[in-house]
């Protein structure tokens, strides 16, 4: 292991020594009259015509080139506001230039390129060339974004800088919902024109320079002959007896219309639709925190029990997904989307729980099901110039069931088996509507109204056949429980943007929240109600939420600063059978943003809030909520507001003419009478409950990235997150006499993860992947834990010629806890494609070609001070025969 970072990190060191010298063109620009003139694009050409240095002038109008010596090049500056500037420069030495700009009768509308670029830089605006990047082995968009410099992509997910990238159109207009995974996995890459990675892109198309929240946002060209005609592909796969596999994409654009389809079936692990993917697409509570609102309520968390299907050694999913979009007129633009979704998995698994001197085991068989419907409509509206009309609904509907036999042992004794069955029925509609107008020149004014309903009903079955389980002296050899929970959430508020001057803005934000909750909840044994005080629930909830938010905006050349305050009321009542609690405080709530900009390469972030957090009815009801056989959870009504502290520091640089990009950015939390988990260790099954921590928390993550592109030949990627935990429970012991005694317990998890990737590319032709990944995590609590994964990788990629590609994948992992070896395992997959006619492929693919038949994940079960290691048998070796049609 060590020879292979030692080897990378030679090729590293020699790629920089090996650079060619450099000498520094510094120069000056001014107008005919001598004024300096700010933010004109320098760009230096070779005698290739190949652009190699740009840079932005400062407010002085000056600038600096770094450029290879001994050579020629033609060096170029333009402004919107002025006529080209071109002078021919010979680079034997570092020198000084003063350039004399000419007003231009006509402005101009972009920058002129004199060749074309892989990279181009338009304002907030990159654009990359799609066929610069593409090679024979690109199948879709997700593909073809992994080459592009400055962005990461992690499972079809896109980030920028380490934040995702939460909007991805094609043509300017939302496709699939807004879904950005189903877009990178599916839309073909060879219809791909151009990717334009807009920096500062704003929901509200009245915005001033000033106003409003900014973000990354990626816009998709499709090549001409791809935007008014039906294109896509049709795959058939499979084996002789146990495996299928198939698949059909259809996209059609127009000028007016589009549409998409996306069907597949396959059963040998390919993911087309997780847990995760579900979640983003419902937004939950994070939905009511965009366009700029606010919600001071924790979230609920959401309980759904679905595998990896990458990994399950038996399974089936089936999604079909439908989209359409039509523009009748400049004014009205209409656009839906549905998805229907079918999850099937079964797989062995071993569950080890570890904690202080009890040691839990669980041989399991797990057979999970998830069926799932999403659907979104959405509607635009331009009335005139001024105004804009937006309204969306979206709605959900999920059926869940994870069925679970275990043979459990406590200490390496036997304690028997048990059934479990979790059932879980929800529908969610949410609604928001918004009108967004300008007012006067450079000032708007938006209103906005989000409406969520949603009934959630999970269910459990406990079967136990020798050790029951036992909560408050009540046995339990076939427990049921029975819950239904209600919510509706509220939002009116308005946002009003005054530009003040050119450098200066006004914002006021003042709205409302509210949300009502009901929880029933009934528990059973023989399927006898127990007819006990905590084992029945009939709660209700109130919230509202009233605040007022003032935000002055200063911009000091490439400085600007947002700082302002808002004023909170919070008021929350909550009614159980046993007693009820009331909230009713208002608090002032400071924020804090500066964003520092340099010659459009290097982007400077730091950013300050405060918020409160106030408990929901789960956290306050008081009834037991049995969550599995180990873990019995009790709200605690006493519970009180918590007051976080979020600092954030991010540093980004992108040259887009050297091929260099970096970024590295940091989040410092610290809570003060933080929601915290409090345990009864001494109990089995454990009751958690939970606390206003009177200790601090706090957590500090740090991340990073960058690559590097050397030669049309090499290319250097790394990426890394360090997260720091410091938080603390309190957790109840009996001593030697069976009295209580509690304890508050500092706890701390440290988890680095860092990965390092060569990418070589010949000819568009060959491409090699050589990398590695390290992973440590370090739990300490009343135990200490530590876990180390050492996983090199490769990936090759081979165009033998126009009829054959050859695919490859190779891991090797290794894991350790507390430095004993307790898992080691390779992974290798390897297709053949071969083009048989115009449009028909035929696919050879082999997977898990070594036989590798576990994996081993670790984890920190902070709620019940346990180190968790689970162990699951993973999908065989495989092999299959594909037929693809691509039209």
């Amino acid at each position: 292991m060590k020879k292979f970072l030692l080897f990378t990190l030679a090729i590293f060191i020699f790629q920089l020594s090996s650079a060619q010298e450099t000498c520094k063109l510094r120069g000056e620009i001014r107008d005919s009259i001598g004024l300096p003139v700010f933010d004109a694009s320098v760009s230096a050409f070779n005698s290739k015509n190949e652009g190699v240095a740009f840079t932005f002038t400062d407010t002085e109008g000056g600038f600096v080139l770094e450029l290879p010596c001994g050579e020629t090049y033609d060096v170029e500056a333009e402004h919107i506001d002025f006529e080209s500037y071109a002078q021919n420069i010979n680079m034997d030495r570092s020198k000084s230039v003063n350039f004399r700009m000419k007003r231009a009768a006509i402005s101009l509308q972009e920058a002129v390129i004199r060749a074309k670029q892989p990279i181009t830089v338009k304002g907030d605006t990159i654009e990359y060339d799609a066929d610069s990047f593409r090679t024979a082995a690109d199948e879709n968009l997700e593909d073809l974004l992994k080459k592009l410099p400055g962005l990461q992509v992690e499972n079809g997910k896109v980030y920028y800088e380490g934040k995702e990238i939460t909007t991805i159109k094609v043509g300017n207009r939302e496709v699939l919902g807004g879904n950005t995974k189903l877009l990178t996995k599916n839309l073909p890459a060879d219809a791909i024109d151009k990717i334009q990675l807009n920096k500062k892109f704003k929901a509200n198309p009245f915005a001033n320079s000033l106003s409003d929240d900014e973000e990354a946002m990626l816009n998709i060209e499709l090549k001409e002959d791809k935007k008014s005609l039906i294109f896509g592909n049709a795959t058939l796969g499979g084996d002789a007896h146990e495996h299928s596999d198939v698949q059909t994409k259809m996209f059609y654009f127009s000028p007016k219309t589009d549409g998409t389809f996306i069907a597949d079936y396959n059963t040998f692990g390919k993911e087309v639709f997780t847990y995760e993917d579900y979640f983003a697409f419902l937004g939950g509570m994070s939905e009511l925190m965009e366009e700029g609102s606010s919600f001071s309520l924790r979230q609920e968390q959401n309980r759904i029990s679905l595998g990896t299907a990458q990994d399950a050694a038996d399974m089936n999913a089936f999604l079909s997904a439908l989209h359409f979009g039509y523009e009748p007129s400049k004014k009205l633009y209409t656009n839906g989307f549905v998805l229907f979704n079918n999850h099937n998995l079964n797989f062995r698994s071993t569950q080890e729980r570890i904690g202080a001197g009890m040691n839990y085991r669980d041989e399991q068989m797990n057979d999970q099901h998830l069926l799932s419907t999403l659907g979104r409509l959405r509607l635009d509206y331009t009335p005139d110039s001024k105004s804009q009309i937006k309204y969306r609904v979206n709605f959900n509907y999920l059926e869940n069931e994870d069925e679970q036999f275990a043979d459990t042992h406590l200490n390496e004794i036997s304690t028997g088996s048990r059934n479990n069955l979790n059932e879980k029925t929800s529908f969610s509609l949410r609604q928001n509507l918004s009108y967004i107008r300008k007012v006067g020149r450079d000032h708007n004014v938006g209103v906005y109204v989000r409406h969520q309903i949603s009934n959630d009903q999970p269910d459990l079955y406990i079967n136990s056949d020798m050790i029951p389980l036992i909560i408050d002296s009540v046995n339990f050899f076939n427990l049921r429980q029975n819950k239904e929970m209600n919510t509706q959430n509220l939002q009116v508020y308005g946002i009003y943007n005054h530009l003040l001057t050119n450098t200066s803005n006004l914002r006021l934000k003042a709205g409302s929240n509210f949300s009502w909750q009901k929880l029933e909840s009934n528990i059973y044994e023989n399927n006898s109600l127990v007819n006990r005080e905590f084992f029945q629930s009939d709660s209700d909830f109130n919230f509202t939420e009233l605040y007022a938010d003032l935000t002055y905006t200063k911009k000091f050349g490439p400085l600007k600063i947002d700082v302002g305050a808002g004023v909170h009321n919070f008021r929350e009542k909550t009614n159980l059978i046993v007693g009820q609690q009331e909230l009713n405080f208002t608090k002032i709530l400071p924020h804090l943003n500066a964003e520092l900009n340099l010659r459009n390469t290097h982007n400077f972030n730091l950013s300050y809030l405060q918020e409160y957090k106030l408990p929901n009815l789960t956290d306050l009801s008081n009834g037991y909520d049995v969550q599995n056989y180990f873990s019995v959870f009790k709200g605690f009504l006493g519970l009180r507001e918590s007051l976080y502290h979020t600092a954030t520091l991010r540093y980004g640089y992108f040259n887009s003419f050297n091929f260099l990009n970096f970024y590295i950015g940091a989040t410092y939390n610290r809570s003060i009478d933080n929601i915290q988990n409090t345990s009864n260790l001494g109990a089995f099954p454990q009751i958690n409950s939970l606390i206003n921590n009177p200790e601090d928390d706090q957590t500090l993550s740090v991340y990073f990235g960058g690559s590097k592109r050397f030669s049309r030949i090499y290319s250097l990627f790394a990426n890394g997150n360090i997260s720091y935990s410091d938080y603390f429970t309190r957790i109840n012991l009996l001593d030697q006499n069976n009295d209580l005694i509690s304890n508050l317990v500092n706890n701390s998890t440290l988890i680095q993860n860092y990965t390092l990737t060569n990418k070589f590319k010949i000819k568009k032709k060959v491409e090699l992947d050589l990398g590695l990944n390290y992973m440590h995590s370090d739990f300490k609590s009343l135990t200490e834990n530590d876990f180390t994964t050492w996983r090199p990788f490769g990936r090759f990629a081979w165009s033998i010629s126009d009829k054959f590609l050859f695919q490859s994948d190779y891991s090797y992992r290794i894991q350790y806890q507390n430095d004993d070896l307790i898992n080691e395992n390779q992974s290798l997959n390897a297709s053949l494609r071969f083009h048989l006619a115009k449009s028909t492929y035929l696919t050879l693919i082999g997977g898990n070609l070594l036989g590798n038949e576990t994996i081993v994940t670790s984890s920190f079960d902070a709620v019940n001070n346990q180190t968790i290691i689970n162990t699951k048998e993973v999908l065989g070796r495989y092999f299959l025969v594909q037929l693809r049609y691509k039209f």
